[in-house]
């Protein structure tokens, strides 16, 4: 497996599992939908501020700039929305543009505080009066769309801090002079604001229930990717499960073609041993046979395609083709036997466990085949049978390995490997060059 990740990361620069391409995928929605939805709040304000307006006597001065300023707020933050659509549509990343968004919305809400404020001469005692105060709860509740924790207590604290600065900048007036100040904020209570803070607590809830909608379809499409994955693995191996939501790996549901190195190994007089051990032990022989091949494969970056009766057949070269294939093949070939030998010393079989291993590279298909009644994982092609004439042909040379020509060459170990014999394998025309490992 440590191979086989290895190999998943030189193909995908070590980027996307399944989670994390999900995650992004959602933060990237989430940061688009903010961008309509800070238009569309924009909007929403600029009409009903329009439509206050018609409601504010002319003498008004003070109100009516007061919307002035309100009007620039909310043009302001529908251009946010704009700038943050262009800069996704250009690539921008998009956590580093959910920050400067966020920012911006907090610099135009804190500046209209602070023109109501300064520009009136109003205390900071007061600054929660004025409907502009209302626009943080919708950002806050926007905020919450990008399912970002670090990005949530940032503008938390943009919110809290700036608040706080200009409650003390404005000054905090004692009790007793805080009457006179409130009759001159008495406009402020009146219908045009009341209806503005009521459309602010419509629209924060409406956000909310975006956040809410949002939330739950990034669940399902969690449960929808678990399911998938949990329905594969009944008949993929298990070494491939990390990829199989992987985008590249999807052309293996419907089949492809590509060269992979086959290693195909068989255990040599297991018919008898089971017709001598009673079934528990004969089951706990197996069991041990199986765990040295996993483990082999699994040293060497191959993936057990199948367990078949006393054998196994281990691919390299799944789900990425690899150069180094063929030889991981040979060494795993080298590894199994190797295994067999100290357990045979371990164990002190008698007679001694003894398996034939046979080695080839080729072009085969591979992917899934059957239907919903019974799906299965499988390869196909020339290159499968002769690996498996090959795990055959050890029997009659008494070698416990023996490779075709082709596979020594494409690993470049012509040096570590004599031929055996070239002759056609059973059931074949063509001569083949059969190679067993110098050391054997």
């Amino acid at each position: 497996m440590r191979v086989l990740h290895r190999q998943l990361n030189e193909v995908t620069g070590g980027a996307d599992n399944p989670a994390q391409r999900l995650l992004h995928q959602a933060e990237v929605a989430a940061e688009r939908q903010t961008g309509i939805l800070r238009i569309a709040i924009g909007a929403g304000l600029l009409v009903t501020l329009e439509l206050v307006a018609l409601h504010v006597p002319r003498g008004a001065i003070a109100t009516l700039r007061e919307i002035d300023a309100a009007r620039i707020t909310v043009i302001g933050l529908a251009l946010v929305g704009v700038f943050s659509l262009v800069c996704l549509r250009r690539g921008y990343p998009v956590q580093r543009l959910s920050y400067v968004t966020a920012t911006a919305d907090a610099l135009l809400i804190l500046g209209n505080l602070s023109f109501s404020l300064f520009a009136f001469g109003i205390p900071g005692n007061f600054f929660s009066l004025f409907p502009g105060i209302w626009i943080v709860p919708i950002a806050l509740a926007a905020t919450a769309l990008r399912y970002r924790p670090a990005l949530q207590i940032y503008v938390a604290i943009l919110y809290v801090f700036g608040l706080t600065a200009l409650m003390l900048l404005a000054g905090i007036i004692p009790v007793d002079q805080r009457p006179a100040v409130l009759a001159q904020l008495s406009m402020g209570f009146g219908l045009p604001p009341n209806a503005i803070r009521l459309v602010m607590i419509a629209i924060a809830a409406t956000v909310l229930v975006v956040v809410a909608s949002r939330g739950r379809q990034l669940l399902q499409e969690a449960v929808r990717e678990t399911t998938v994955r949990l329905d594969l693995t009944r008949f993929l191996p298990q070494e491939l499960a990390p990829v199989l939501t992987d985008p590249a790996f999807s052309e293996l549901r419907t089949g492809r073609r590509q060269t992979v190195a086959l290693l195909f190994v068989d255990v040599r007089g297991s018919t008898a041993m089971a017709e001598h051990l009673d079934s528990a032990r004969f089951a706990t022989f197996m069991s041990a046979f199986r765990r040295r091949v996993m483990d082999a494969a699994d040293r060497h970056g191959g993936v057990v395609d199948k367990f078949i009766g006393d054998g196994a057949l281990i691919v390299f070269g799944l789900p990425y083709p690899s150069p180094e294939d063929a030889a991981r093949a040979l060494a795993c070939a080298r590894t199994l036997d190797g295994l067999i030998a100290r357990w045979n010393a371990k164990r002190q079989f008698d007679p001694p466990v003894t398996v034939g291993i046979g080695v080839h590279v080729g072009e085969v298909f591979c992917g899934v085949v059957g239907d919903a009644r019974r799906l299965e994982f499988t390869v196909m092609g020339d290159p499968v049978n002769v690996a498996a004439r090959l795990q055959e042909a050890t029997k009659e040379h008494g070698m416990p390995i023996l490779a075709s020509d082709a596979i020594v060459r494409a690993a470049s170990e012509e040096g570590l490997w004599r031929e055996v014999v070239r002759a056609p394998l059973r059931g074949r025309r063509e001569a083949l060059g059969l190679m067993a490992p110098l050391a054997s």
